[in-house]
């Protein structure tokens, strides 16, 4: 029987590079200025004033960077690997409600100090992987990889509105895609436009863009969005992160999804993460697919 779904050891390496970087980064504690497991401020994140930068070429933390062994989907979308594939299956492909995923996240600066020497350009590069690891009846194999490197340009700024302090604003160029070809192809190219906020002891960026290049997916908008928003809170010492997505459409286009993210302290720099989703496009083949997701796992990084 030929598999539509196929295996992708890259990623396993890729997942063993960045778990060592993450683990050998404390002995970078002059360059880095927060222990794993405390919060950054936006500010010490992206480096925001003089005092705080490091130069560039530095490979550094971005988003969350975590592994989830036990991921239940109310729904798995079974389609497009059934419907029309470049592959031709024996029989029904079926998937697991429960798999694993991991996300793997890193930035590094490629400027400093330009357009007026104010604004920094970085290189950033997310990846998602959803392995069916207990789906024994098709040889446990990755089920979706996506790909997503941006281009950002951050300028850092002091502004007020509706009491809310700003602290960057900010432009990127940002691809996404499955990797995949044919029928199960997903991908989109992006201008996103950005603002960012913070107090003590939370952040919040908001985001907008306009979205090209959608030949695999001309829908995607309507159901994946248009804009979103980024909200973390430290409570004692844990990390929640609640992110909402919308199509900024009415009517049968009035779709979405929120995902809230809870990092909890297990014992010193080791800590828990549990994942909650709900809505469309938790990944790029379902992009148009909607379900409800939570997980529990461990996380390495807990960034924006």
């Amino acid at each position: 029987m030929k598999n539509v779904i196929k295996k992708d050891n890259t990623s396993v390496f890729i997942l063993c590079f960045v778990v060592l970087f993450v683990l050998t980064s404390k002995a970078q504690s002059n360059l880095i200025t927060s222990k794993l497991g405390q919060f950054q401020t936006l500010t010490q994140i992206w480096e925001l004033e003089g005092d705080k930068q490091n130069g560039t070429f530095l490979l550094t933390k971005y988003k969350p960077i975590y592994l989830l062994p036990f991921r239940y989907s109310s729904k798995p979308n079974e389609l497009p690997y059934n419907s029309g594939t470049e592959v031709v299956v024996d029989k029904y492909v079926t998937l697991n409600n429960v798999e694993t995923k991991f996300q793997l996240s890193v930035k590094i600066k490629l400027a400093q100090d330009i357009l007026f020497k104010k604004a920094d350009l970085w290189l950033g590069y997310t990846q998602k992987s959803f392995f069916q690891v207990y789906n024994n009846e098709f040889s446990r194999p990755f089920r979706e990889t996506n790909y997503e490197p941006e281009l950002i340009l951050n300028f850092p700024v002091n502004f007020k509105v509706f009491g809310l302090e700003g602290k960057m604003v900010g432009v990127s160029i940002n691809h996404q895609s499955n990797g995949r070809t044919q029928t199960l192809s997903r991908s989109w190219n992006r201008v996103i436009g950005f603002a960012a906020f913070e107090e003590k002891n939370w952040s919040l960026i908001v985001r907008a863009w306009y979205a090209f290049q959608l030949e695999d997916n001309p829908d995607i908008k309507d159901y994946t969005g248009r804009a979103d928003a980024t909200f973390v809170y430290l409570l004692k010492r844990n990390i929640i992160t609640v992110h909402g997505q919308h199509s900024l459409r009415t009517g049968a286009f009035n779709n979405g999804q929120i995902q809230l993210d809870w990092g909890f302290p297990i014992k010193g720099n080791l800590r828990g993460h549990f994942q909650f989703f709900n809505g469309y496009g938790d990944s790029m083949i379902d992009h148009n697919y909607k379900q409800t997701i939570f997980g529990i796992g461990v996380s390495f990084s807990e960034l924006l």
